[in-house]
């Protein structure tokens, strides 16, 4: 690509490309990881992370990732960042599409309805992520594209244990 630079926002760059493609195909062992430690695992990091399963907004199939999540009361926030690629991620877009998922948080399974963020509320909740997850700094600016953020509301009074 000529004239490109690396990381420039708008193109994703190498790092970029391969952060994405890490996070896609090591949703399998995070989610199994999660689940059996009960998102214990994610603590070593100082982060904390769902498995969050949504509805493909195409072929209506359950489509399951690992999320990082902040909590906001019984709330969880979660952010479409995608690496900084200039897309939006899928499970996002499975989300605008049927707001019902599930998520399986800390050793529960929850029914959880996405609302999304108005621009004022995103740019509100940003600086308590940059707070806990610094590193969303370097997705803001690998990208021109509004990063979303999302509220996952629980649907249902409890919770059961997660599988």
């Amino acid at each position: 690509m000529a004239g490109h630079t690396p990381g420039a926002p708008g193109r994703a760059g190498f790092a970029t490309r391969l952060e994405n493609v890490i996070d896609r195909h090591s949703v399998r062992l995070g989610a199994w990881l999660l689940r059996r430690t009960r998102g214990r695992a994610t603590r070593l990091w100082h982060r904390r992370a769902l498995v969050l399963t949504t509805r493909g907004r195409r072929s209506g199939l359950p489509r399951t990732v690992v999320v990082q999540y902040f909590p906001d009361g019984r709330d969880l926030v979660v952010v479409a960042a995608n690496s900084g690629m200039p897309t939006d991620p899928a499970w996002y877009l499975n989300l605008t599409a049927d707001p019902r998922a599930t998520v399986d948080v800390e050793g529960r399974t929850l029914s959880v309805r996405a609302v999304p963020m108005t621009p004022d509320e995103a740019a509100a909740w940003w600086p308590r992520v940059l707070e806990a997850a610094p590193d969303y700094a370097r997705y803001r600016a690998r990208t021109d594209r509004p990063i979303p953020l999302l509220r996952l509301v629980p649907v249902s009074g409890g919770g059961r244990p997660a599988p």
